[in-house]
């Protein structure tokens, strides 16, 4: 697959797209690897993992997908994400109008390395196309760890444990949506929510770039 990457160019095969095109794909690969809005199977399966709404997911991962996810983690462009979530906004219905969408941390030292957190721009790209608001500092990663991407779901969840935080002095919305990139075994999602529980938030529901 030929990733073209470039600003107007379609995420699937590179070619340039036409002005109604721009949100990232153009129809041939929109029907090869079809984004889910819809899809009642991955809305159930996605509920089974986080116990809670589904407002997003991009795709499932496969290999030429993977690609993709491993390109807007550490391509270094925060456009890529943007775009991503432009293009995933055009098939699934906004939330309401009152919930925030907040992405999940990155730790400092890895958000220094890549120089952006790719939650935070498929956050900003959803909300363009939906209208709504990013409150992208709620949240901090307190741990930098290994990747936890081969782990089970018990590891997960004890790795994650005390490892995200609320900000203090920062203003707290009263409902919120997640965003992250991939939805594995839910437990960042689970963690994120068990911290925003704590200060009276209520996470009504996760949006994912893909789900594994």
């Amino acid at each position: 697959m030929n990733l073209g990457w470039g600003l107007g160019r379609c995420w699937g095969c590179g070619e340039p797209l036409v002005p109604n095109e721009v949100a990232g794909m153009c129809p041939p690969c929109q029907w090869a690897w079809p984004s889910l809005p819809g899809s009642e199977a991955v809305q159930r399966l996605a509920r089974e993992r986080v116990g809670c709404g589904v407002f997003g997911v991009g795709f499932r991962l496969r290999p030429d997908t993977h690609r993709v996810v491993h390109r807007v983690k550490y391509g270094g462009f925060p456009s890529q994400g943007r775009a991503l979530g432009q293009w995933m906004a055009q098939g699934w219905p906004a939330p309401p109008r009152d919930v925030v969408l907040v992405p999940v941390p990155l730790h400092w030292r890895r958000h220094v390395r890549r120089g952006f957190n790719p939650p935070q721009a498929l956050a900003e790209g959803l909300a363009t196309g939906w209208g709504c608001e990013v409150q992208p500092r709620l949240l901090r990663r307190l741990k930098h760890r290994v990747s936890l991407t081969s782990a089970t779901r018990a590891a997960r969840q004890s790795a994650l444990c005390e490892t995200f935080g609320v900000r203090e002095h920062v203003r707290l919305p009263e409902r919120v949506v997640l965003v992250d990139d991939v939805l594995t075994t839910g437990a960042t999602f689970r963690a994120c929510q068990q911290v925003l529980k704590v200060e009276g938030v209520e996470v009504v529901g996760g949006v994912w770039l893909a789900m594994g």
